[in-house]
């Protein structure tokens, strides 16, 4: 059993948090993992956690043990509390001499009164023999006796496994704790930031030892849900949080509330707040949707196509001149200071009417941790779909809960469509010619997702989809198969959405990067619904034995054809500077298109990504009629 003084719960010196219990309950847990015990033979036995507040002389401590299941009540508390264990009238009381073993108590031999007592209540019924595991098992159990002090037994009370502070504060943008759950549930969040400002010792600014240490955290109203942390000032309460430009240089602090039952947790922030934002890259895009108000008419849609650049391919463990994007700073490139600039992005679309959204390269984890959780509480719905493999990352499609609910969702793997379904005969034969460009198709971890959304006023179907092809510019002819498989399937499901609800209006929107310019043999492709066997782009692969290549009906590109989406420098690979994003549409048309943002802010810091744009891409936006 370990007897810890509150304030130093856990270890905040490696974990940068406290911990703050209910009063007047015992949480009861049950692990899966084994409970260590000298004998080995016996490492297989699961084991049930006690933890409570106890509190002596105004001081709060926190009692906790674990113990097999198997053990008698009687010898697992033995175990906890040495010979401090005696049976009296069938009930089990025990005592915990650990106070004395922590040195709380002067006089140690003092047990009666000094120690804790813990009891079953009068009209618990309990054998014995019975094992540890009754406490966890037997329901009719509600209450223990501390100290003949009540406390209601909660099982399964720690639905989070931790809380952190992770991304990069900054005024004006929005910053979110890291919660690992271990069951989902709401909770509420309270935010503070320290009164002193951080002083640079060093050119790496974050928390000192002192500052960990001294973060202590409690109730100044434990029934209001109300608390403090000494040396902070409380600024705002709710999922989020957007630091003022006043408090730039202090460490942000967020105390986590997970209901009266739960511990309560805080975390302090890595690294100060840092200095707001002279701007952001899509500023003058917001200001262009919010100028662009759309009237009542229900027809009328605003949906956007970001690719938010994914952390994944970022290996930001190389020196500054080795990066990718070496002309960006290491400290703008991490996704703890590319996050809150997104949110904020986000929420100003959000803001400013954008009802749908097509994402490329979005982190699996980023997407768990911050994004979803993000969207909803504004409301926004995230349909996410994982890339092929090992792969973390991959598209969603974002819309407003209010406006549309989610009929179907679902991804394909386009190796496998080529590979299943009969459509696609002549692209298996395509690729059959060349083992080389077979094996590249196949092995390409790329989708198609497919979600469809249904208008809850007008009952209008979107069939949306959306796609990141494959990037290497010496495979267009891969690109423009992989364009094709996608374009087949939704077309497919498009048909079939409109033959089952033949009187409801159906429409077909493709939002992606699609990794080819407008001159390219893609956007050929899918705007003239033609490309001939003579076309340029198979002289890629000399050994393809090309076909002409037909799809169903010309999609329309509803956000036109800008300079560029995606801006980048020379690095260690030469710089790019072109049009990559798109949305396309059957049965819709584009009624207005916003442009893209200054070039003085896209080559202000060189190139994309930087110090005021989260990605290397631009976002695409359009306004549609349905």
């Amino acid at each position: 059993m370990g007897f810890i003084q509150e304030e130093s719960v856990p270890r905040p010196q490696s974990k940068r948090r406290t911990m703050l219990l209910p009063s007047n309950r015992v949480l009861l847990w049950k692990t899966e993992d084994p409970v260590k015990e000298k004998d080995k033979k016996k490492q297989s036995q699961t084991g049930l956690n006690m933890m409570f507040k106890f509190t002596y002389e105004d001081i709060p401590y926190i009692v906790k043990t674990q113990k097999a299941f198997e053990l008698p009540l009687s010898v697992a508390l033995s175990k906890a509390c040495a010979e401090y264990i005696y049976p009296v009238n069938s009930k089990i009381i025990f005592q915990i001499s650990v106070l004395m073993k922590k040195k709380v108590f002067k006089d140690k031999a003092d047990t009666s009164e000094n120690g804790i007592s813990i009891k079953l209540d009068s009209q618990s019924e309990i054998d014995d023999t019975a094992s540890i595991s009754t406490l966890a098992d037997n329901l009719e159990i509600e209450t223990l006796l501390i100290n003949e002090a009540e406390f209601r037994i909660v099982r399964n009370g720690i639905p989070i496994s931790s809380v952190t502070l992770a991304l990069t504060p900054i005024a004006n943008q929005y910053c979110m704790p890291t919660i690992v759950f271990n069951k989902k549930k709401s909770v509420q969040s309270h935010w503070f930031v320290k009164t002193e400002k951080q002083k640079e010792s060093s050119e790496k600014i974050a928390p000192t030892k002192k500052d960990v240490d001294s973060l202590y955290l409690s109730f100044s109203n434990e029934e209001r849900r109300e608390y403090s942390l000494e040396g902070y000032s409380f600024k705002h309460k709710g999922e989020y949080f957007s630091p003022d430009p006043t408090d730039s240089g202090r460490l942000v602090a967020v105390v986590v509330d997970t209901g009266v039952d739960n511990p309560v947790y805080a975390a302090i922030s890595s690294r100060p707040i840092n200095e707001p934002l002279e701007d952001v890259i899509t500023d003058d895009q917001v200001k262009w949707c919010r100028v662009n108000k759309l009237n009542k008419d229900k027809d009328v849609v605003r949906i956007m196509c970001y690719n938010i650049l994914a952390d994944l391919y970022l290996n930001l463990n190389l020196e500054q001149n080795e990066l990718f994007f070496n002309y960006c700073p290491k400290a703008n490139q991490r996704v703890f200071y590319r996050t809150p600039i997104f949110l904020k992005q986000m929420k100003d679309f959000i803001d400013s009417q954008v009802s749908i959204f097509f994402l490329q390269e979005v982190d699996l984890r980023r997407h768990e941790n911050y994004i979803d959780p993000f969207l909803k509480t504004l409301n926004y719905s995230s349909e996410i779909s994982k890339k092929g493999g090992q792969i973390s990352e991959g598209v969603a499609v974002v819309f407003d809960q209010t406006r549309y609910r989610t009929i179907y969702s679902d991804s394909f793997l386009l190796a496998d469509l080529v590979e299943k379904e009969e459509v696609n005969s002549d692209i298996r034969r395509i690729l059959e010619s060349s083992a080389e460009s077979e094996t590249r198709f196949k092995t390409r971890p790329t989708i198609i997702q497919i979600v469809m959304l249904e208008d809850v006023e007008t009952g209008v179907i979107l069939v949306c989809g959306n796609t990141h092809l494959h990037h290497n510019p010496k495979d267009e002819h891969i690109k423009v198969l992989q364009a094709l498989t996608c374009v087949r399937k939704l077309m497919k499901m498009f048909n079939e959405m409109k033959e089952s609800e033949p009187e409801r209006k159906c429409r077909l929107i493709f939002g992606g990067d699609f990794n080819s310019t407008p001159d390219g043999a893609v956007f050929q492709m899918m705007s003239n619904r033609f490309l001939p066997n003579d076309h340029k782009v198979w002289e890629c692969d000399e050994k393809i034995d090309a076909e002409d290549i037909l799809i169903e009906k010309k999609m329309s590109c509803l956000t036109g054809t800008p300079e560029y989406t995606n801006y980048t420098a020379s690095s260690q690979k030469e710089g790019f500077v072109g049009c990559l994003d798109y949305i396309w549409g059957i049965d819709v048309e584009s009624i207005r298109i916003c442009p893209s943002p200054d070039h003085k802010k896209v080559i202000k810091y060189t190139a994309l990504p930087s110090r005021i744009s989260p990605s290397d891409h631009l976002p695409v936006i359009c306004d549609i009629k349905l």
